[in-house]
């Protein structure tokens, strides 16, 4: 049976001048010749009958190497002309010059010698130029002067600054709390404060006036009745206050005498303190509310009236009314009033001479107080 033959049903095959020739057997090509019926040719491929035909693709031709260029011939340089080597310098030594010298001269090998001493000792040596030097007490002074042009300008700046900033000091404003007619500062404490209350009394002013009595101490401190030095008590003096306080002289138809304002803080207190002190206030305050002079009858034959020693003073006060306000006076035997104490109000106490006195005090309070 022919294993070539084509099976029932297959397509028959082409001719074969019209397939194409296959050159390379593969196994999907067995395959295919095994499932239509045939066997595959497994004879090996034998290399040595494989013919130029059998190219799938002619090689390119490969253009032919192209010739080397030819060299150029060399070019001949002519060799540079040798330099002569130049001559060396003959070498100058003293010997040389000195056998030079002597027979230029013609003059034995001794003279020369002197000659060159002579020559080397009288030569003046060339000296360097001085230099000037540079002098610096022009620039001290220079620098001197202008340290002190610059401190004294620092001066006259501060000078002018401390005149133009200077604090103001505003002098000392004495308040008093009625209106007065006249000022004057009197200083010292204890007695001596009070004879310069009495030099001012002495000083006369101008009738129904008032001049304040102040001192230093008096505008911050303290007034002028605390330091008197009296004995008043401690309740008294503890208890007045410098600001509303005054001293001063009133003048009431041509009768002078000094008086005091007080500022209390204590009705009641002070007034206890003033009834305590009324056995020593006479005492205290003789200097400034003296008595009276008594008028005697004198001898010769002009009647005249001389001042005479006090008479004895009572010792005790009494309650008056003044002005409409509750006083207590002390009165000389012949009822005029030596020094008396009373209330404007309950915050101020007035000491005065005289009922006439303590009226023109009060009616001052009163204007002082409507305005």
């Amino acid at each position: 049976m022919d294993t070539n033959a084509p099976l029932p049903g297959d397509t028959p095959a082409a001719p074969k001048d019209t397939q194409p020739e296959k050159y390379i057997r593969t196994f999907a090509g067995d395959i295919e010749t095994l499932r239509g019926g045939g066997s595959p040719d497994l004879t090996p491929l034998d290399e040595s009958h494989a013919t130029v035909a059998e190219r799938l693709v002619a090689p390119s031709p490969v253009p032919p190497p192209a010739p080397p260029a030819p060299e150029p011939p060399p070019v001949e340089t002519p060799a540079p002309p040798e330099k002569p080597e130049p001559s060396p310098t003959p070498l100058e030594t003293y010997a040389g010059d000195f056998m030079a010298r002597v027979k230029d001269t013609h003059a034995s090998p001794m003279t020369v010698l002197a000659a060159e001493q002579d020559a080397a000792q009288g030569a003046p040596r060339a000296e360097p130029p001085e230099q000037p030097r540079s002098s610096t007490i022009p620039y001290i002074i220079g620098g001197v002067v202008l340290i002190i042009v610059g401190v004294a300008s620092a001066y006259v700046a501060h000078l002018y600054y401390a005149q133009t900033n200077a604090p103001v000091v505003l002098a000392p404003t004495v308040s008093a709390p009625i209106f007065v007619d006249d000022r004057q500062e009197i200083v010292g404490s204890g007695v001596a404060l009070t004879q310069a209350i009495v030099k001012s009394v002495a000083a006369p002013i101008v009738s129904g006036s008032i001049r304040l009595l102040y001192t230093a101490s008096s505008t911050d401190s303290g007034s002028i009745f605390s330091a008197l030095g009296t004995s008043a008590p401690n309740v008294l003096v503890r208890n007045i206050n410098p600001a509303g306080s005054m001293a001063g002289v009133v003048n009431v138809n041509g009768v002078q005498s000094p008086f005091f304002i007080l500022s209390v803080s204590s009705y009641s207190d002070t007034f206890s303190g003033m009834l305590s002190w009324e056995p020593l206030m006479r005492r205290d305050l003789i200097a400034l509310f003296p008595p009276y002079p008594v008028a005697v009858a004198s001898t010769t034959a002009a009647a005249s009236s001389t001042p005479a020693s006090p008479v004895p003073l009572p010792v005790s006060f009494t309650d008056a009314t003044v002005a409409n306000h509750d006083v207590r006076v002390y009165n000389d035997s012949q009822g005029r009033g030596i020094v008396l104490y009373g209330y404007w109000n309950q915050n101020t106490l007035v000491i005065a001479r005289d009922p006439a006195a303590f009226t023109e005090i009060v009616q001052r309070l009163a204007t002082s107080r409507t305005q």
